[in-house]
């Protein structure tokens, strides 16, 4: 189960009591299989809350109680999730409240055990929370205090898990992103040009799909009559479609349901066979949560997570005539719509999260041309021409964009500049003092590149002073190997004595 689904159910989890039992669904040939260790399912049904024992604890207790239940059943979702719900504590009876006030003084004595060793630890009172989803002044019994507590702290860290959801995967597709045009940038001319054309053509295959059905509408619930519940060739009927698809039985259509029935509008676009750079599966569950979310949009009146049948034959009508349900504008998937990040949050990505130390507003080129044939065909005509003129042009550009352009030069093409511009300012040096002046620029650097001149003489010295240190490691390995085998055995057990 998605954590969208499971925070969804804890929101309104009081509501739960009737949502009913997960659609266990038969796999088709060539599905995967899926585990089911018990680390798998405590992975699965795990949200992130350190009190989520307990609040599990609290519901299983509550069930047991039918008055209090009843009440939760004639309940919206608003008056859940503000606590108000709460006031009906007092209709349980003893032995349910009994049981209530035993798990409470369970999770005091967790949360006091947590506490002592939060202090002593190195972080110590600094990063100490003070439990919010109880009453701490009560620690004996559980009361509407803590039930209430329970209800507006579990709705408040879903909302920000939910974002958190949001914001991961929006981080998500920038990393996709950023490592493909990482992947693409390693590459030569040659391997770059066969490596987009794969993935352009992973992106056409993704979008080269049947077109997919509104969900809810009349098309997409007839579909699945013909296909998968095999009456095709009967007249749809709403009452038969929804019993078909209530698995439990219960009356109504919880959200597993729900998902059950987009699941072939989904395997449409999506096929779990194929590469994960063709039919991502993350963003699959994304298009699952809007395809589930416009549902009961649409169907679900009194907004508790629960369509009954009486709301799904308001929608279709009883035979299928309801305009709105015949309606049928198609859908589009994740790929088809707007980015979920603009060019600015891919910039604040990068420097957050890619940029080298020490580089400041390192310039982000989201394009990524590379080399391309134009740019290679202007470095061409730039190299034919003579020196002079080389550096005529390279003088005129400002001073960053000078620097910028020596930077992303490999480290012997740096060298090699290096070595024109001393050749052309010996040149220079040995012309008459008149034919100088007529050509100031020639072979002077201009004032503002004379931290560019600096750095290429610091670069030559360490490639010189790199150079000398490889030239002695040669010669001390031809020197040892020179040596009678004795004299070897002797440097040897010397080294071994040290």
């Amino acid at each position: 189960m998605s954590i969208t689904l499971r925070a969804s159910i804890l929101l309104t989890f009081l509501v739960m009591f009737t949502v009913g039992k997960p659609v266990q669904k038969q796999p088709h040939p060539g599905d995967p299989v899926e585990g089911n260790s018990p680390d798998e399912k405590k992975k699965e049904e795990a949200l992130g809350l350190h009190y989520e024992s307990y609040l599990k604890e609290v519901v299983s207790v509550l069930e047991n109680d039918e008055a209090f239940k009843k009440k939760l059943e004639t309940a919206n979702v608003t008056d859940i999730k503000s606590g108000k719900i709460a006031k009906y504590l007092d209709l349980v009876n003893h032995t349910v409240r009994d049981m209530l006030h035993e798990l409470k003084r369970k999770e005091m004595s967790r949360l006091s055990q947590l506490a002592r060793i939060q202090m002593k630890s190195k972080s110590g009172a600094t990063n100490f929370q003070i439990p919010q989803h109880l009453d701490l002044g009560n620690q004996h019994t559980f009361e509407i205090k803590d039930l209430e507590n329970l209800i507006k702290k579990t709705t408040s860290d879903l909302e920000q898990l939910e974002e958190q959801k949001k914001k991961d995967f929006k981080e998500y597709e920038m990393e996709k992103k950023y490592e493909e045009e990482e992947r693409l940038r390693q590459l030569n001319e040659e391997e770059r040009k066969k490596e987009q054309e794969r993935i352009d053509e992973l992106k056409r295959k993704h979008k080269d799909h049947p077109k997919l059905h509104h969900p809810g509408s009349k098309d997409q619930f007839e579909e699945v009559w013909d296909k998968e519940d095999h009456l095709e060739g009967q007249d749809f009927d709403p009452k038969t479609f929804f019993n078909l698809h209530d698995i439990d039985s219960d009356g109504e259509w919880n959200m597993e349901e729900v998902d059950a029935l987009v699941e072939r509008e989904l395997n449409k676009v999506y096929d779990r066979n194929n590469d994960p750079s063709e039919d991502d599966p993350r963003e699959r569950d994304m298009d699952m949560d809007k395809m589930r979310a416009d549902i009961f949009e649409a169907m679900d009146k009194d907004k508790n997570l629960r369509i009954t049948r009486e709301e799904m034959l308001a929608y279709t009508g009883l035979h299928g005539e309801n305009k709105d349900f015949q309606k049928d504008e198609g859908w589009k998937t994740l790929d088809e719509e707007e980015p979920v990040f603009d060019e600015e949050d891919y910039r604040n990505y990068i420097r957050d999260h890619h940029q080298q130390p020490g580089v400041v507003d390192a310039p982000v080129d989201h394009n990524l041309q590379f080399n391309s044939e134009s740019n290679l065909h202007q470095q061409q005509q730039f190299n034919q021409q003579p020196p002079q003129h080389q550096q005529q042009q390279y003088n005129q550009q400002p001073p960053q964009h000078q620097q910028q352009q020596y930077n992303q030069q490999p480290p012997q093409h740096q060298q090699q500049q290096f070595i024109n511009q001393q050749q052309q300012q010996q040149q220079f040096n040995q012309q008459p003092p008149q034919h100088q002046q007529q050509q100031p620029n020639q072979g002077v650097p201009p004032q503002g590149d004379q931290d560019l001149q600096k750095q290429l003489r610091d670069l030559q010295a360490k490639l010189d002073q790199q150079k000398a240190q490889q030239e002695a490691l040669k010669q001390q390995q031809q020197n040892l190997g020179n040596q009678p085998p004795n004299m070897n055995n002797q440097q040897q057990a010397q080294g071994q004595g040290h």
